[in-house]
């Protein structure tokens, strides 16, 4: 894992500088970052719910699940890039989407719009 982190490390710096630049410059791109945070948390959440039809022991759930929710929450491609790219930040979404890897990308802008929310 921390080869990972490695093999990356100087790219998401210069990620995380030109994009701490844009959210001083506007706030709400901050507030959609964790917008997009939370949509994508919400997704991960419904797709362990949907990994849980795999097993046997969960027929009740199956059955519950298909009678009442199935098809009443539909799920959508969330990503940060996606976000970057209509918040106006396009030469930035097209500069790094195929350099850092999504969850990366996810965390640091996480952590960059609560640091500029919070001031």
């Amino acid at each position: 894992m921390s080869q990972l982190k490695k093999k990356y490390k100087k790219t998401r710096i210069e990620f995380k500088k030109e994009l701490t630049t844009a959210v001083k410059e506007n706030k709400a791109l901050a507030m959609l970052i964790i917008e997009t945070y939370t949509a994508w948390q919400h997704t991960r959440h419904i797709t362990k719910i949907w990994a849980m039809f795999r097993n046997p022991s969960y027929s009740d759930f199956q059955r519950d699940y298909s009678d009442n929710l199935m098809g009443k929450h539909i799920t959508g491609r969330v990503d940060i890039w996606r976000s970057l790219h209509f918040g106006g930040e396009k030469d930035l979404c097209n500069k790094y989407k195929y350099e850092i890897p999504e969850v990366y990308a996810m965390g640091d802008a996480l952590g960059i719009a609560y640091k500029h929310l919070r001031n």
